[in-house]
């Protein structure tokens, strides 16, 4: 089946859809009437390119098992689960439908939260981990995108349970391996492994290091390879050397070299001094944590300024040779160096890093002969190579450019899976391919970060021709979380 559209009714008239509210790799959320209570519902299933995988009924069973999880909670910071009912053959998750907007949306409105505020917030969430830990299951997708702000009382409200799963603490378990880069630990990249309550702390440690700096972690399976993780008080000095500190023990990424429950990682982010304490779960498991100094080093990633005049970043010679030392800091397991791409990146070569980005893209795919893939061949470039590209662009452009960026600009416009003409102008025309006197062609973009936002990298361009490979993209993207 396709997405249900507004006005659709399902349980013999009781919910009547309103709207699209967010969809991903696995799941489509809308927004519906309820005829009775005429109260607003959120509405969640599995999406239509699940619905046509050969291992739907899988997905199903999981998706089943998500409600039902869901269902048994009863926490003002968990998302309330209205109903769960079938129509035809798909499940559906009635939810309550929170107005407002997620807080990552919210620290980017802030231009980043201050502490103060920051901690309210993960407190909340710090106390709603706490619940679900209790029932026996970690939640494993904690990120900003996953927390709505109620708009009538700003209180945080945890959502997306999708990837949650029953765990005993320490235990070696299998679980899928889905994740959302750079907000999820090293354990949740096998298959088998040992979890615990510290894996959810890696992630609600990641998601306060977003909220205070709104620059991503650099990920897990990154790091293990030999890249450091970026204090965040290094991209934002106002952070107390008590936070900074309580983050990078809270991202540690060995899981036994973490606090162990979330209570045991509150506890530092308040000195035992602190005239006023938030107060904190109220159970809390015998701490594991040793009081050791956990040692930080300045990653080789460049720190680079902006010029206001070009757009361009100038690096110190300090700052290249740092990355010059690291060979192999973006190499992939596949064996493709994304060392030159990060070079061009870092020296604000915006041009040949365009250039460079379809070449890799080729290489990966296998293309580098024919000279041109489509979405049978990037689906089959893997989701770390798929990655590590946009993680360079996104990082280098201050979040400026990069697949996701332009991912997120797409949805914001209304598009999702299909292709619809004035959709895909309107985002031409956002972005800068477009103007109203028709596309641009290549050598009449704006290699700089004078451009507008989601302007590069042009891959479309390159070798794909025009109509709607964002689509593509964006469908590569959810398949890998990114």
């Amino acid at each position: 089946m396709s997405h249900w559209k507004a006005g659709h009714k399902i349980q013999n008239g009781r919910y009547i859809f309103d709207k699209l509210l967010g969809y991903g790799g696995v799941g489509v959320t809308y927004r519906a009437q309820e005829q009775l209570s005429g109260e607003y519902v959120a509405i969640k299933t599995l999406n239509a390119l699940i619905q046509n995988e050969s291992d739907f009924p899988k997905h199903q069973e999981r998706f089943i098992q998500e409600a039902f999880r869901l269902a048994r909670c009863n926490h003002p910071h968990i998302i309330r689960v209205e109903n769960v009912c079938q129509e035809e053959a798909l499940w559906c998750l009635v939810m309550e439908y929170i107005p407002g907007g997620t807080l990552q949306q919210y620290a980017h409105y802030k231009s980043g939260l201050s502490e103060e505020e920051a901690l309210k917030y993960i407190f909340q969430m710090g106390d709603a981990l706490n619940y679900i830990h209790q029932q026996g299951f970690i939640h494993r997708d904690v990120k900003p995108g996953n927390i709505m702000l109620r708009k009538t009382d700003m209180k945080a409200v945890l959502i997306d349970f999708g990837l949650a799963r029953d765990f005993v603490q320490d235990r070696t378990q299998t679980h899928t391996n889905s994740r959302t880069e750079s907000y999820a630990p090293i354990e949740q990249y096998e298959l088998r492994a040992k979890r615990g309550a510290y894996t959810d702390v890696y992630a609600l440690a990641a998601t306060l290091y977003y909220t205070l700096t709104l620059q991503l972690p650099f990920p897990a399976q990154f790091r293990q390879q030999g890249a450091k993780l970026i204090p965040p008080k290094e991209h934002n000095p106002e952070i107390s050397d008590t936070i900074n500190q309580a983050i990078l023990l809270g991202m540690e990424l060995i899981p036994n070299h973490r606090p162990q429950s979330i209570p045991d990682w509150l506890t530092l982010l308040y000195p035992p001094t602190s005239a006023v304490t938030p107060s904190l779960p109220s159970t809390s498991s015998p701490s594991k944590h040793s009081s050791r100094q956990t040692k930080t080093s300045r990653v080789s990633l460049i720190k680079s300024n902006v010029n206001p005049v070009n757009g361009h970043y100038s690096a110190t010679s300090s700052e290249k040779s740092a990355v010059v030392a690291s060979p192999a800091l973006f190499v992939s397991s596949q064996g493709v160096d994304y060392n030159p791409l990060q070079h061009l990146l870092a020296e604000g070569n915006w041009q040949e890093a365009d250039r460079k980005t379809g070449q890799l893209i080729l290489q990966v795919a296998g293309r580098e002969k024919a000279g041109w893939i489509d979405e049978s061949h990037l689906d089959m470039m893997s989701c770390e190579d798929f990655l590590l590209i946009d993680r360079l662009w996104v990082d280098y452009s201050q979040q400026h450019f990069g697949f996701s960026v332009q991912r997120d600009i797409y949805r914001q416009l209304g598009g999702w899976d299909s292709y619809d003409a004035e959709i895909w102008r309107n985002f031409a025309e956002t972005v800068g391919w477009r103007t109203p006197q028709g596309w641009q062609p290549y050598k009449g973009l704006i290699f700089s970060l004078n451009s507008p936002k989601g302007h590069l990298p042009m891959l479309g361009m390159q070798f794909w021709g025009f109509r709607g490979w964002i689509i593509a993209i964006a469908r590569k993207l959810d398949g890998c979380r990114i």
